[in-house]
Order: structure tokens, then sequence, then C-alpha cells
């Protein structure tokens, strides 16, 4: 039993069809939670963890920039108008850092980490559809709806706790790492499943 899933995605399968815009969109048909939106700035995981935004939406978070630190642009995410059905993370250097093709089948590649492969092979639902699990580097974790965020956390763990959340506010989506899952390597795969999630598109 997971102690993490209060309900987990399936309660929120007939809420996430009554909602249309952006702001409160399904983000995955079903089979993950419609994020609140949140108003006020929530309160860090830990003092020293680390927060970017996914802000400046050109349409969606499809097409935006992520600010980290210091208020500076540390990525941005590309879907060309020309070419739809694919979409790159570069970071503050102009590098790919990642690529989703949308179609015929939903597939990624995020470098140094996973090898193209089927989106719903890496972040893949349990059979309860209470979480997401996502291998990075041999190791596994999980992701999980907790009160009103979808949260990373690492599996087969005596004491799971939060490495990092995902938050939606009015204009932008949060996602909030701690030290530790910077130090494992989690940004990268954590800004790509972050717009995997919220995006819209249909991963399974």
């Amino acid at each position: 039993m997971n102690p993490y899933t209060q309900g987990g995605w399936q309660q929120s399968q007939q809420q996430q069809q009554q909602q249309q815009n952006w702001a409160t969109a399904p983000s995955v048909f079903g089979a993950l939670p419609s994020l609140p939106v949140t108003t006020t700035p929530p309160r860090s995981i830990q003092p020293d963890s680390v927060t970017f935004q996914f802000s400046q939406f050109n349409t969606t978070i499809l097409n935006c920039q992520v600010v980290g630190p210091q208020n500076r642009v540390a990525y941005r995410i590309v879907t060309e108008a020309t070419t739809p059905s694919c979409t790159i993370w570069k970071d503050n250097e102009s590098r790919n850092i990642a690529m989703v093709q949308w179609q015929p089948n939903a597939t990624l590649e995020i470098r140094g980490v996973t090898p193209k492969q089927r989106i719903r092979e890496w972040l893949r639902l349990s059979p309860d559809q209470s979480q997401r699990t996502m291998e990075v580097r041999g190791v596994v974790f999980a992701w999980a709806p907790i009160e009103g965020y979808i949260c990373l956390y690492r599996t087969q763990t005596t004491a799971p706790k939060v490495l990092a959340r995902v938050a939606r506010a009015p204009t932008m989506v949060i996602l909030e790492l701690t030290q530790e899952a910077m130090q494992m390597g989690l940004l990268e795969p954590c800004l790509v499943a972050t717009v995997l999630f919220v995006c819209g598109h249909n991963i399974d």
C-alpha cells in the first residue's frame, strides 16, 4: 500500500473530464491527477531546496522558459509550429537535453539518462493507477499525488520522503527539488516529467 496515494489518480478522473481550460486541464486524460491551482507560494520542502518555474507560455507549457535560481532562465522548451509532433528541451547554452516525439507513438530520449523509448515505459503507470514509476540511472522513483502536488520519492525505502514536487500556480508551473534530488541527478528527468504531466498529451 502506497502511503502517499490518498485516493490516487482514480478519484480525480471525473473531475478532470469536466475541466476545460489550460489552468485546470487534465494532464494525461485521466491517468494522472489534475493539479489544483495554488494562489499562495507553497512552503518549501526543505530550507535549501531549489525551485524552477515554467513560465512565459506561448499557448502551452510545450513552448515556455524555465527560470531557476537567481531568476535566471535555465532551460527552454520548444515545440516548433512547423513540427508540432516534436518537443525539445534546451539548456541555457541551447544544447538539446531531451526530446519527445508525439507521433506516431509518444517516445522520449533524455541525454545521459535514458535512450529513446516509449514514454509509457519510462513513466510506467501502476496497476492500481496510484502512481507512476520512473527509472533514472538504475534507481526507481515514484510520482504520486500528495496534498495538491505531484510528488517524487524513492521506492524500496523503509521511510519514503519527498525528493521533488510539482505545483501549479495561476501563470506558471513550479518544480521544487531537494538538494538530495539535485545531487542524484534528478533535475533534468524531473523537468521532462513535469512537462509530460501537465501538457495535456496522452502518454499512454
